[in-house]
């Protein structure tokens, strides 16, 4: 092969592939990545601790005031479809003033999501206190709750509820507020007002009427992606059914605690 018919070949070759690509032939493109899998489940461990355990509105005693509560909690949450969730809750606590306080509580729950800012739906919780009077007993409650967003940052929460032993219905309406001060830091105040009404009960009288409000301050702060560790200061300001449902008047009381959350 001679230098001009190399040359003429070259030329050759390269007229023809200007010309495939001014006919748009061009490489196959690479085939998409697969889109990363999302699972429906979420969830977080919790442990916690509280100066006082006041449960609704009632300083809460077993054979002696349940003071220095330490409480353990695993929260998990599944993702149905687009606006049915399902929510597992296991609740375990100790009070350190009295050893024979012991609480466990497995409460569950769907909510049905109505829009982006309100959801709603049943419950149910069932109590467990293994020392109290000396052995197991037991309380069950079904209730309907929903959560409201009317703007951004604002929670509302309405709960609706009937214990079984004791044949008592309880209501509770909250409000919360979530202030960001940076990506680590927040100020969540919120105040809760509740209504009670209870034919009889194993522990009190009958009572009907408020029961309690309170008013309270959490500084949640992430300590990673998925760890948060949040201190509180509360109020409670116990009102007529209280009163009427223990042995002794109760007093408004101020306490406290702290819970570190791991999210997963």
């Amino acid at each position: 092969m001679t230098l001009s018919t190399t040359i003429k070949s070259l030329a050759l070759i390269a007229a023809c592939s200007a010309l495939n690509a001014q006919a748009g032939v061009t490489p196959a493109p690479a085939a998409p990545a697969p889109a990363p899998s999302v699972s429906p489940w979420s969830g977080s461990v919790t442990l916690g601790y509280d100066s006082e355990y006041i449960y609704r509105g009632v300083e809460v005693y077993g054979y002696g005031k349940a003071n220095d509560l330490f409480t353990g909690s695993i929260d998990l949450n599944y993702q149905i479809n687009d606006r049915l969730t399902w929510n597992f809750n296991a609740w375990y606590g100790n009070s350190v003033a009295d050893a024979d306080y012991d609480e466990i509580d497995l409460y569950t729950k769907l909510l049905y999501k109505v829009n982006d800012s309100f959801s709603f739906g049943p419950s149910f919780k069932y109590y467990n206190y293994p020392y109290l009077d000396g052995g197991n007993f037991d309380q069950y409650e079904i209730g309907l709750e929903g959560v409201w967003s009317p703007c951004a940052n604002t929670s509302i929460n309405l709960g609706a509820f009937y214990e079984t032993e004791s044949e008592a219905f309880y209501a509770e309406l909250g409000v919360s507020y979530l202030y960001k001060i940076n990506d680590r830091f927040a100020l969540v105040p919120g105040a809760v007002i509740s209504y009670l009404d209870r034919d009889s009960s194993e522990f009190g009288a009958s009572a009907s009427g408020f029961n309690h409000s309170a008013v309270y301050l959490k500084a949640p702060i992430t300590l990673k992606e998925n760890v948060t560790l949040t201190p509180y200061i509360a109020v409670n300001f116990p009102l007529d059914a209280v009163d009427d449902i223990t042995a002794d008047s109760q007093d408004d009381e101020v306490y406290g605690g702290v819970s570190l959350s791991v999210g997963f």
